[in-house]
């Protein structure tokens, strides 16, 4: 697991982890961007990874320490998911902890709904209000707007090939200075790209 220490340097074992809301973007836009990401050799972690049994949870928090680069794909109903609002904590803590990079996507969805908390974010934070500590959702609203002001993608035509493409040399360009480490151990294992 790589260490929370800015003065060591992280060996990545994924060049990019996809934070998502799988009900909005998983039969389309996703496999469009994770395509080209893999099509490039870009080491890519999706939650279908995951092998049968595992507690996902825990997991995937162990994934985006493990990564490199975490894009976060806002769509309309990604502030709904109390998991995926987790994810988002965890990533923001590996942006300040360990360098980790972060690119929004915001996919059919204002970027300004986000960063002002506005039209289904606000909505959805309005409803875990009622079932979630205060303290909690309001550390997710810090959260949203944090990440939502960095450089990002927004997208409305998802029918554009070209959208994975672009958002894979986004990728690249903000990596350009940056050494991507594969252990020895990971480069001897056989592909296992999702075909």
């Amino acid at each position: 697991m790589a260490s929370s220490s800015s003065a060591v340097t992280p060996l990545w074992k994924y060049d990019v982890f996809l934070s998502f809301r799988g009900a909005d973007v998983r039969h389309n836009f996703l496999r469009h961007l994770y395509d080209a990401l893999d099509q490039n050799e870009i080491e890519t972690f999706i939650d279908y990874k995951l092998g049968a049994g595992e507690e996902i949870s825990r997991i995937l928090l162990e994934k985006i320490e493990q990564s490199n680069v975490s894009i976060v794909i806002f769509s309309k109903n990604y502030a709904d998911s109390p998991w995926c609002l987790e994810e988002l904590e965890k990533i923001l803590e590996c942006r300040q902890t360990l360098q980790q990079i972060v690119i929004p996507v915001f996919y059919h969805v204002d970027p300004t709904h986000v960063r002002e908390l506005s039209n289904s974010y606000g909505n959805a934070l309005s409803e875990h209000q009622k079932k979630i500590s205060s303290d909690k959702v309001d550390n997710w609203k810090r959260v949203l707007i944090e990440i939502a002001d960095l450089e990002g993608w927004h997208f409305n035509d998802t029918k554009n090939p070209k959208i994975g493409n672009n958002i894979y040399h986004h990728v690249r360009r903000h990596c350009a200075r940056q050494v991507w480490p594969r252990p020895a151990w990971l480069l001897a294992q056989p592909d296992n790209h999702a075909n």
